[in-house]
């Protein structure tokens, strides 16, 4: 692809039974529609094994995620990653991709969210020795979900890497658990809600390089999808 073109890497999750939308760029202008110039879209399973590689028609304003992936989810969770490339000539800021999903036949509300826009990088390159990047996610007081967890995946294509998942709960109490992810590999961490009666407050995500990194919240009945949001990077 042409140097004079900028990368935007950016990953979600899929689950089979959910209508997923993404909405590929967020029109700011109604007088010009921006486009992309090009998108490769690729979906791994939770060892980080390839499932598939789609080129996708920049030009397309949305992607229906399940109708190009529900055959070849077979039941387990799929990381999906944007590789796009746009002209800074034509973009005065960065394209984002927003994302759309709803559990089929649910009356629960649609989730709306913003796809987490992955910043990646092999430690050996960056000479990067220590913790560097953490993300973060603070609870509402009235909990929305029964079961909650962190959805984390590493992008990178050669190197693994361990996310250390810490917990904070209401009293200052903190647990942590240590998760190692190989390239393209993804995992679901459960997170407690409450912790010797006290309420979960929030979550941190570390690592060497920034992971896709999602908070999820379910139906302690069904497992159905509460919540899906994408944490936040306060240090890099």
């Amino acid at each position: 692809m042409s140097s004079e073109l900028s990368a935007l890497l950016s990953a979600t999750f899929y689950e089979e039974g959910y209508r997923h939308v993404i909405e590929l760029v967020h029109q700011r202008d109604e007088e010009s529609r921006r486009r992309l110039a090009a998108l490769d879209v690729s979906a791994w399973d939770a060892e980080g094994k390839p499932v598939v590689t789609l080129p996708v028609d920049p030009r397309q304003e949305t992607l229906d995620v399940d109708a190009i992936l529900a055959d070849y989810a077979r039941g387990g969770r799929l990381m999906v990653v944007f590789d796009s490339r746009y002209d800074e000539r034509i973009f005065p800021y960065r394209p984002h991709h927003y994302g759309w999903l709803h559990r089929r036949g649910s009356a629960s509300p649609p989730l709306y969210y913003a796809v987490n826009a992955v910043l990646g990088g092999v430690p050996d390159r960056i000479g990067a020795t220590g913790i560097n990047n953490f993300e973060t996610y603070v609870f509402l007081r009235r909990p929305v979900a029964e079961r909650y967890a962190v959805l984390v995946g590493n992008l990178s294509r050669f190197s693994t890497t361990e996310a250390q998942v810490f917990t904070y709960y209401v009293g200052g109490t903190r647990l942590a658990e240590r998760v190692e992810l190989g390239p393209k590999a993804h995992a679901e961490v459960a997170l407690r809600a409450e912790h010797a009666g006290a309420r979960l407050e929030r979550v941190e995500v570390k690592a060497l390089f920034r992971l896709a990194t999602y908070v999820v919240g379910r139906h302690a009945r069904d497992g159905h999808l509460l919540l899906f949001d994408h944490m936040f990077t306060y240090f890099k």
